[in-house]
């Protein structure tokens, strides 16, 4: 190699050297923005998505129960032990929130800066009473009309059925369409913390 080719070489390869180190320097004083994240409605809907369903409020109770059937009838007149009853405590759970996160429609706004959620009613998600924690006292024992499986079953399916109406009673609903209300605003303000959405009001509608 002549020493004119290879005083050329050395000269271009310190020609990119300099111009890389000054374009880093460039770009690490500040004269340049960092790129900023785009996030889409598309984006945000699936997240909504992995969720599927959330109870975000619950209503616990313990109650007691009375099961009283009068007894068969002969004429009109009550056929002595034929009558059957019970009285059982009972612990349980009435748990509400959003069913399915997926029907969750969102809609970004440019114009207004603005990213609406359009959620499925706040509804009852799930009711239980705890079969451990059942306790069955004064329990008749007529031979002619002994209690049974059936009997005990339709009671608790009764009595879970007027936990829910005394839970939405006692403001169950309304808790937690305000607590679904929050999380899914925090959930979408975390998402766009950083990206082109992040000074975007985020508003909750009911569909």
């Amino acid at each position: 190699m002549s020493i004119i080719l290879r005083k050329t070489l050395v000269t271009l390869i310190v020609a990119v050297v300099l111009a890389g180190a000054g374009v880093f320097a460039i770009l690490k004083s500040g004269y340049f923005d960092e790129p900023v994240e785009t996030i889409t409605a598309s984006t945000i809907g699936g997240s909504f998505e992995q969720i599927a369903e959330l109870s975000v409020e619950e209503y616990n109770f313990t109650n007691v129960g009375k099961f009283e059937n009068a007894g068969r009838k002969l004429y009109g007149i009550t056929v002595p032990l034929t009558g059957k009853h019970f009285l059982i405590s009972y612990d349980g759970v009435v748990k509400a929130g959003i069913r399915d996160f997926t029907a969750i429609d969102v809609e970004i706004r440019d114009e207004a800066q603005k990213i609406v959620l359009t959620a499925p009613k706040v509804e009852i998600t799930n009711s239980k009473i705890e079969p451990a924690s059942v306790i069955v006292y004064d329990q008749s024992m007529n031979p002619l009309n002994q209690i049974n499986v059936g009997d005990l079953t339709k009671f608790l399916s009764m009595e879970e059925k007027n936990s829910e109406e005394k839970a939405v009673r006692l403001g169950l609903i309304d808790r937690a369409t305000k607590r679904a209300e929050t999380l899914m605003k925090s959930h979408v303000e975390a998402l766009t913390d950083g990206t082109d959405k992040n000074a975007y009001v985020v508003e909750v509608r009911w569909s």
